[in-house]
């Protein structure tokens, strides 16, 4: 039989998936039943529960393994993730008009006792585990053959996530004596294996750099004499730059995206139909600013009321969007100096459209072709990126996801003139935080954020 690696998936995350699903769609049927209200329509309810379940609190990361997180925040998490659906099934049901069918009585309950349930189901796993881990029952004794950063890292990450049962012996490592962590250095690489078999190791983990290729060979050959388990960490997945990390088979062979947009199947319907929604919504409740906006720039200044430039959108492919023009020349992607501070290219009309972020309003129109999304990296123009991405490890990935009218960011001051390289930097990094951790609660959040905080009006000059 042709070797496979499988996706492995903790048994608590399974449980927790399951738990979730079934908690509120049992709570929804049993409150019914109890008030007497039930009805075939609260089987439907209940089937659109479960889907929303699966979509919306996977989007949102509730089910992130390896993850250190405390049970307060894991609790804000699931109260999220139940908002969100509750708002699906407050807008389902007002758009078809069937709200009326269920009893406000039986919904209130549920939507309060069903987050209860999950977070004390949370609650009791994390001090039974807690409780097991300080006993020390149904530990896996563990070694780690690399005392080198991924190798404190990893052991790091064990001792964080009591659910692995991990107990952790020490290291093995040709080259370091010292140990990143308060676990000791056990000897060479060349003792771990009769290490293993004389102390009843349960599970070795190979955290070894990539150029150790020979020495993984001749551990996996000695630990066929032994019954352990064997776990090899790549160190490419501690690499920062590193985006993606799911598997996918080519036949047999399997295929580890590094780098790729979270934006695939699922994840890019959400995207999608965040952008379609909200950017119709936005047009509309605009539309009188708009048009005010270009009545005013027309009969104030010579030339255009649409500003056209080049920007690089998704994949580094140039993309043309609209703003309200601003200034009285129109430089394009290809010849562009940055606005600064009193720049005598703008007019006067342009620097309130300017400061306030109005003259963007258009690109509302880019989200709808397609072209940007409402969150997402910022578009710069085509000059910039041709200096910048030479200057900045890691720039271009910030294109693998559509750009955007606000982002991560912007929300954290980061916007308008980068004169300094460290500036663009810190932008950049933002940028990698928001592909790496994006659900469709981060964007509301950021959404939500560019309102109240105001930061269309940071360093916009």
């Amino acid at each position: 039989m042709k070797n496979r690696i499988r996706y492995h998936e903790y048994p608590v995350l399974t449980f927790h998936k399951t738990w979730d699903t079934m908690a509120g769609v049992w709570l929804l049927l049993a409150l019914s039943r109890f008030y007497e209200m039930y009805q075939e329509m609260y089987l439907v309810a209940a089937l659109l529960i479960l889907l929303m379940v699966l979509v919306s609190f996977r989007a949102i990361g509730i089910y992130e393994p390896w993850r250190v997180i405390s049970i307060r925040d894991e609790a804000r998490q699931i109260l999220r993730g139940c908002a969100a659906v509750y708002v699906m099934l407050l807008a389902i049901g007002f758009s078809l008009k069937v709200s009326e069918t269920f009893s406000r009585r039986v919904f209130i309950t549920w939507m309060i006792a069903w987050p209860l349930f999950l977070i004390g189901e949370r609650l009791a796993a994390r001090t039974l585990l807690s409780r097991l881990r300080r006993n020390g029952g149904a530990m896996k004794r563990s070694v780690i053959a690399g005392a080198g950063e991924l190798g404190g890292r990893l052991a790091q990450s064990l001792e964080a996530n009591p659910w692995i049962r991990s107990l952790i012996s020490g290291y093995f490592d040709d080259e370091k004596q010292e140990s990143p962590t308060g676990h000791p250095v056990l000897g060479d690489l060349s003792l771990l294996p009769e290490y293993v078999r004389k102390n009843s190791v349960d599970m070795v983990y190979l955290a070894l750099p990539l150029r150790a290729q020979t020495k993984i060979d001749w551990l996996l050959r000695e630990l066929a004499d032994s019954t352990a388990s064997v776990c090899l960490v790549p160190d490419i997945f501690f690499n920062e730059l590193i985006l993606g990390g799911s598997v996918t088979y080519l036949q047999n062979v399997p295929l580890i995206a590094l780098r790729d947009t979270p934006f695939k199947g699922v994840n890019f319907l959400l995207k999608r139909i965040e952008d379609l929604v909200l950017a119709s919504i936005m047009l509309i409740l605009a539309g009188p600013i708009m048009l005010s906006s270009a009545l005013t720039i027309k009969l104030t200044s010579q030339g255009p009321i649409l500003f056209r430039q080049w920007r690089y959108g998704l994949n580094g492919q140039a993309i043309k969007i609209y703003k309200f023009r601003t200034m009285k020349v129109c430089e394009d992607g290809y010849c562009f100096s940055q606005a600064t501070r009193d720049d005598p290219r703008v007019t006067c009309i342009g620097a309130f459209l300017r400061r306030t972020s109005l003259d963007e309003l258009p690109q509302l129109l880019n989200v709808i072709q397609g072209r940007m999304s409402l969150v997402g990296p910022r578009p710069h123009p085509v000059a910039l990126n041709e200096e910048y991405r030479k200057l900045v490890p890691g720039y271009m990935l910030r294109h693998k996801v559509k750009p955007g009218i606000t982002g991560l960011a912007q929300v954290n001051g980061l916007r308008g003139e980068t004169d300094t390289v460290d500036k663009m930097k810190k932008r950049v990094e933002l940028d990698l935080q928001y592909l790496q951790r994006w659900s469709v609660f981060l964007d509301m959040k950021i959404i939500c954020q560019t309102i109240w905080k105001n930061a269309w009006r940071t360093n916009a000059y």
